[in-house]
């Protein structure tokens, strides 16, 4: 709710501070003495243009503060704790501060951070509804109608309520759709890809290359390049260790005859004489092998090109596929994977087109029980509202609510299918009988549409997430019965919300919670408004019963005006008590002086009743 508002340097306001509570918050007085201020005052706090020109006389700049109590899990306070807006500590607290200097620069702030009048304006979309000259009334946003229906029909309060079915097979089926169009768009890049993949595939299998191929080729080429070398190599080296005189065998040889005359008289040369015959035997055996292998070492002209062709196909393989045989070999792998998941797809999308139909029959179904609970929530939204339009004197108006096309479809078997079903809604009203419904923002103007929005607000009052709602002008061509049910109406709506009323009707104030009077009044030759809460039920009589007689209040005045005190009352206790709502707490709102002029009120309106 709105617990209070602070005024400075605006149009005929000096300074004023005015506190609200739960309940009905009623301001009356004089034609000029400020009231409709006030509430252009609030709609700035909301997000309105606030210009220079609407600067009081002599002052520097315009403040406008609004604080509200909001309930845990509100849906502003989210809003703004997602904008940087409101710390987690400062949740439930809400503190608006407007400025606007004579120089035209404006600011505004949320619990002291700085920000946008648009951030401030999209914040707070909700928050308030104002009826009257501002307009600032969400069930004018048609976008908002398809969400009041449905909470008035009370279609998404649980899972296993039509609403929520819906949405979970809608929220199936886009899925699949989703990932079905992907699928099927890229069908053709699918193709060109898998040729794609398929010709460099074949080219490296053509090749046949192995892990480490190219190693080993590399070294029979050495080998084959340089034959004569290696021949010439070993021939010199058999000749040394065996084939010719002097060699390294025939010398050792010498040594083991030596020894084994000597290791007969000694058998400390037996070791000796064992390790030289183990050396004979190996210079021996390297000897025949240096023999035999020069004797078959031989160039292979055919075998060398063999061996320059195939590694100049591994290199080209290499320098394409990753600059190495082993890349190009993992390379390939990928590619037999990626070309295996290619043709699988043609089994995904056959799976999904099953899904498709599978999750879009549960949409349509689902869809057609939303679609007629809420042509049944619609039925008796406008028998609810015809009811109370009665009440209020215009039982020739009526209302009734279309079911339009959806916003943001897809379509499915030739129905469109939206996020929130196959249809969207709109509130329409057809003020006298015979003309045909028109959309509420064309309906009517001033007191006529205070008073429908009125009707469709007390129809709508368990469904309407809006915890404070503004009336100007609801009491504007009425009187007598008619003024005595706008009262009680009133009184009725604000018992599930905060309501404030600007009022020239002693009927309706009858009904106030919270009864504020605002004045006119001079202090050193310069007019300026001020508001005085009427905290007794003797200051709400004398008011009530000038409402009634004007300038002269008589005694039978004030005896008609305790007649309507004491009927609203009763009525009202009929109706039962308001909501409560904490006290404001916050610092920085309420650590000031009251303005001059004007009392202090207490922080909660304590108000009289039976």
């Amino acid at each position: 709710m709105l617990a209070m508002l602070r005024v400075s340097g605006f149009a005929l306001v000096d300074e004023v501070e005015v506190r609200l509570g739960p309940g009905l918050n009623v301001l009356t007085g004089e034609t000029g003495a400020g009231k409709s201020v006030l509430l252009e005052a609030l709609h700035l706090a909301l997000g309105g243009r606030m210009s220079a020109g609407a600067l009081r006389e002599g002052a520097d700049e315009a403040v406008v503060e609004a604080l509200f109590e909001l309930p845990p899990g509100h849906p502003v306070l989210a809003r703004l704790e997602a904008a940087g807006l409101l710390d987690s500590d400062q949740a439930g607290e809400l503190l608006v501060r407007r400025v606007a200097s004579r120089g035209g620069k404006g600011r505004a702030f949320v619990n002291g951070a700085l920000c946008t009048v648009g951030m401030l304006e999209s914040a707070l979309r909700g928050l308030a509804d104002m009826t009257g000259q501002h307009e600032h009334v969400s069930l004018l946003d048609e976008s908002t109608h398809l969400g009041i229906l449905d909470a008035f029909a009370g279609l998404g309060r649980a899972e296993e309520y039509p609403l929520a079915r819906y949405r979970e097979a809608f929220g199936a089926l886009s899925k699949a759709l989703r990932e079905r169009a992907a699928l099927a768009a890229a069908r053709e890049e699918r193709a060109r890809r898998a040729d794609y993949l398929e010709y460099q595939l074949g080219e490296i299998e053509s090749l046949g290359p192995r892990p480490g191929e190219d190693v080993e080729l590399m070294r029979e080429k050495e080998v084959l390049a340089s034959v004569e070398k290696l021949r010439d190599a070993a021939r010199r080296a058999e000749a040394l260790v065996y084939g010719e005189e002097g060699s390294a065998s025939e010398r050792v040889g010498l040594a083991v005859r030596a020894l084994g005359e000597a290791a007969a008289l000694d058998g400390r040369l037996a070791g000796p004489l064992a390790l030289l015959r183990s050396a004979l035997a190996e210079l021996e055996d390297s000897g025949r092998v240096l023999a035999h292998y020069a004797d078959a070492a031989g160039g292979d002209p055919d075998r060398l090109a063999s061996l320059e062709e195939r590694l100049d196909g591994l290199r080209a393989l290499a320098r394409k596929h990753g600059g190495s045989l082993q890349a190009a070999l993992e390379r390939a792998d990928a590619m037999r994977g990626e070309l295996a998941q290619l043709a699988g797809s043609g089994d995904r999308l056959e799976q999904l087109e099953r899904e498709v139909d599978i999750a879009g029959a549960r949409a349509l179904e689902a869809a057609r029980a939303l679609t007629r609970a809420r042509q049944e929530g619609g039925r008796a939204i406008a028998r609810e509202v015809g009811r109370a339009l009665g009440r209020l004197g215009m039982d020739r108006c009526s209302i009734e609510v279309a079911l339009t096309p959806p916003e943001d479809a897809l379509e499915h078997r030739g129905v469109a299918l939206g996020p929130q079903g196959v249809e969207g809604a709109r509130i329409m009203i057809a003020p006298n009988p015979g003309e045909g419904a028109r959309p509420l923002a064309r309906s009517a103007s001033g007191g006529e549409l205070s008073r429908i929005l009125l009707a469709i607000k007390r129809a709508l009052a368990s469904g309407d997430p809006v915890t404070t709602y503004v009336f100007d002008e609801v009491d504007a061509g009425v009187g007598g019965a008619i003024a005595e049910a706008v009262g009680r109406v009133l009184c009725e709506v604000s018992r599930g919300r905060q309501v404030i009323c600007v009022t020239h009707l002693p009927q309706v104030a009858a009904f106030a919670d919270v009864h504020l009077l605002v004045e006119k009044r001079v202090h050193a030759g310069r007019t300026a408004t001020t508001v005085v809460p009427l905290a007794t039920p003797g200051d709400r009589r004398g008011e009530v019963a000038r409402m009634l007689a004007g300038v002269t209040v008589t005694d039978s005045a004030l005896e008609h005006a305790s007649a309507l005190l004491a009927a609203a009352s009763a009525d009202a206790g009929d109706v039962g008590e308001p909501i409560p709502i904490r006290a404001p707490t916050h610092r920085r709102a309420l650590d000031r002086s009251a303005p001059t002029g004007a009392p202090r009120p207490p922080p909660r309106r304590v108000v009289a009743r039976r």
